[in-house]
């Protein structure tokens, strides 16, 4: 039995052995399952996904970084390929590989939560439902692209920031690994996907509560060691990107991560979307007529106004039947127009094209010249109140999806690429892809142990479906319970020793519940898509059922433990009968020594 450190009463139940015993036996249950699935790929229809990540891993591989540059060598945060590269030195299977990582993710969160759990039963109830949450084997999650391992990034991250941050009382070296995790992880995550920022509120969030916990605590020692230690993941963290900009600085003569999301494209796109802002559509940030005034005050713009306004561009990234593009295709199609421009002929020359575009715009905007709202910078469509009630509207259906495990599917889609490509692909990814069809369909063909395989994954979500009510329920009900007792805990200036590691686990679940709320509105408004896309929501659907696990488990374990809410009563009731006398105490003293 394992003494709990956070209430009075002693857990029974798994030992440590045999709960990790049973943690790997599950994971290399799921990993058996995962391993019969099938890589989907069709290179022509993702020049800017799949195709762009698997070319810049072979190029990795060859020893020469992304790649020959072009409009899409700096233009995403390319991790997955270096990822990739890694994989085919090991002969891994990059379904696996993916898998592996994310195993990892939950063993690490596994061990982080052990603090706050009185039982290792419970504990091992959150690591299941997060390992076998259904979104870390669907369809998306076949593709040769980011989004394969960028959710499992985000979990090690946070996970290793719990585990760190929870241990505050402990000694400063029990957190040293976790702390070592999480910057990496972070760093990882950062050169995988654009959107980083949004875990950032958990990152200063979670170390805010740290800090507060780590000098109001009695039994915390070592704070100049622990304050020390901070630094080892912020080091991990910026040196991962450091040494990523500096190989795009030596092959590229740029010191930055990408030209997509900084800098002066950036800020191009900001002046051109600045420009007629009532003038604006959903989905439409830069209709026709505002480009037409764009290209009277920006010549450079105007330069190559034919590459932009012609047929091919408008079909392919905008409305074939009108001479408009839609929101999440305006930024590559203008790349794709420099570049047939020859701006993309060097770095610096796409440089200075798009350093000219923001300027020429952003000084026209400040003449009066066009109609303009404020100065900005960024990729995306401005902030209008018009899009609350579509962002609202949005935020359902993708509640929705997550709620009734949709999209879920464990089968990809029939890869389409000739025979020579095929064998490219799988000997480079060492996955088998999904070439093969039912006879006169258009459906892949699964047969054998692989379609049994994928009937005991879908068993597996449709117990999660059922599942996942009863976990809301326990979880409303664990904080109806616990947020009073932190409450009184606070005011009489003794939180429950607990507190520090429930704040950060609920965290998790804000954290997933903030990028739902910026992908509304960007589903609102920029990105066209129904229903809301799993593979954009999937980051946060690890880290919120994390969270809806480990409450649904903290009441578990306390319902289940006889006499358990007895005992918390009554030390309750010792702790405010000590507090009273404290004060009468000290008010007769108080009266005592007083003139």
């Amino acid at each position: 039995m394992r003494k709990c450190a956070w209430a009075p009463c002693k857990g029974r139940g798994l030992s440590g052995r045999l709960l990790w015993g049973l943690a790997l036996a599950a994971a290399a249950a799921k990993m058996a399952l995962c391993a019969l699935q099938l890589a989907q790929a069709t290179p022509a229809f993702s020049p800017i996904d799949d195709t762009l990540m698997f070319e810049m891993a072979r190029s990795i591989r060859e020893g020469n970084w992304l790649g020959e540059y072009d409009y899409l060598t700096l233009g995403k945060h390319s991790f997955f390929a270096l990822w990739l590269a890694f994989l085919n030195v090991l002969h891994v299977n990059f379904l696996v590989g993916g898998q592996l990582l994310y195993a990892a993710a939950c063993l690490v969160l596994l061990t982080a939560v052990k603090p706050l759990f009185c039982t290792n039963a419970a504990r091992g109830l959150v690591f299941l439902a997060v390992l076998w949450l259904p979104a870390s084997w669907a369809q998306f999650t076949l593709r040769v692209y980011r989004d394969n391992i960028y959710p499992a990034l985000v979990l090690l991250a946070l996970g290793g920031l719990v585990g760190a941050f929870c241990r505050f009382a402990q000694p400063a070296k029990k957190a040293v690994p976790y702390y070592v995790v999480a910057g990496a992880a972070l760093a990882a995550a950062w050169l995988c996907h654009e959107d980083n920022a949004l875990l950032l509120p958990f990152v200063g969030c979670a170390a805010a509560v740290y800090l507060v916990f780590l000098f109001t605590s009695k039994t915390a020692g070592q704070k100049r060691a622990k304050l020390a230690l901070l630094l080892l993941p912020l080091a991990l963290w910026a040196g991962g990107i450091a040494a990523w900009k500096a190989m795009n600085y030596r092959y590229y003569g740029r010191f930055i991560v990408s030209d997509f999301s900084q800098g002066e494209f950036a800020d191009a796109m900001g002046a051109l979307t600045r420009v007629a802002p009532g003038a604006q559509q959903r989905y439409i940030p830069i209709p026709y007529q505002t480009r037409q005034m764009l290209y009277e005050i920006s010549p450079t713009l105007a330069s190559v106004q034919d590459e932009i306004e012609n047929g091919d561009m408008y079909s392919r990234y905008g409305y074939a039947d009108k001479p408009e593009f839609i929101a999440n295709g305006i930024h590559w199609m203008l790349r794709e127009a420099a570049a047939n421009a020859g701006v993309y002929a060097t770095p610096e020359t796409a440089r200075a094209f798009w350093q000219a575009v923001a300027d020429e715009v952003n000084a026209a905007c400040d003449a009066g010249e066009v109609p303009a709202g404020r100065k900005h910078s960024g990729v995306f469509s401005p902030v209008k109140a018009e899009y609350i009630l579509p962002s609202l509207e949005k935020f359902g259906d993708e509640a929705a999806e997550l709620l009734l495990f949709r999209q879920t599917s464990p089968r990809a889609e029939l890869s389409r690429m000739p025979a020579w490509q095929a064998g490219q692909w799988q000997g480079f990814l060492h996955a088998p892809f999904s070439t093969a069809a039912v006879a006169g369909t258009a459906q892949p063909y699964f047969g054998g142990v692989r379609a049994a395989a994928y009937t005991l994954l879908d068993a597996v979500t449709w117990c999660m479906r059922v599942l996942v009510w009863p976990m809301l329920a326990l979880a409303v009900l664990w904080l109806c319970r616990y947020v009073p007792r932190c409450v009184r805990g606070v005011r009489q200036k003794a939180p429950p020793a607990d507190m520090a590691g429930c704040v950060l686990m609920l965290g998790l679940f804000l954290t997933g519940l903030l990028r739902l709320v910026a992908l509304a509105y960007l589903f609102a408004v920029s990105i066209k898509l129904e229903p809301a896309s799993l593979m954009y929501m999937s980051p946060a659907a690890a880290p919120m059922m994390a969270f809806l696990a480990f409450s649904a488990a903290r009441w578990l374990e306390g319902a289940l433990q006889p006499g358990k809410w007895a005992r918390g009563r009554a030390a309750r009731r010792r702790a405010n009968a000590a507090t009273a006398h404290s004060a009468s105490t000290a008010s007769r003293l108080s009266s005592t020594i007083a003139p």
